[in-house]
């Protein structure tokens, strides 16, 4: 059995930024990287590091379907989200994860941060002109622009540091 994996799914490359970090970060030997669409049950572990990228405010089927299957597990969830850059909203996604969590396992924590968007989201954005307030849409155009450079170093940085607490827990609950 791996004593840690790191299963993601992302869209765009930026989840799986992250999750290249989290599992670069794991110190130990017996672990595995594994994009969720090729996760079939094989892979076995103590300790859980599952990522996603927000979709609308909550995770795909295939992470649900892996977070729904886990049980007696250790539990760490990440992910990245273009919109909603605060910690309030990533308080919602660990919730939206979570929430498909059976009780048995032990939720450590959480990491979230911004990712790019494909032009293609500017361009509809930019489409609405006239179908919604100038407000609202200055608003979603500025989160595109400042969301472009996502995950960025400090972003993976903080990923590095939310690995290393996560070992920290599941190392300090092993002596209690």
């Amino acid at each position: 059995m791996l004593k840690y994996l790191v299963a993601y799914a992302s869209e765009t490359g930026n989840t799986k930024k992250v999750a290249e970090e989290i599992y670069n970060a794991i110190p130990d030997s017996r672990k595995e990287i594994i994009n969720v669409r090729s996760f079939v049950g094989l892979h076995e572990a103590e300790n859980y590091f599952i990522g996603y990228w927000a979709n609308f405010g909550t995770c795909s089927m295939e992470i649900i379907d892996l977070l729904s299957s886990l049980h007696g597990k250790n539990v760490a969830i990440f992910g990245t989200c273009s919109l909603g850059n605060t910690e309030t909203y990533y308080k919602k996604l660990e919730l939206a994860a979570t929430t498909w969590l059976p009780d048995d396992n032990t939720v450590l924590g959480s990491y979230f941060c911004q990712g790019r968007m494909p032009i293609e989201f500017r361009q509809k954005y930019e489409s609405c002109r006239g179908k919604c307030s100038d407000e609202q849409l200055k608003m979603v155009i500025e989160a595109y622009d400042n969301a472009k450079t996502h995950p960025d170093r400090q972003d993976l940085l903080k990923a590095n540091v939310f690995t290393s607490e996560i070992i920290k827990k599941i190392e300090a609950s092993k002596n209690d």
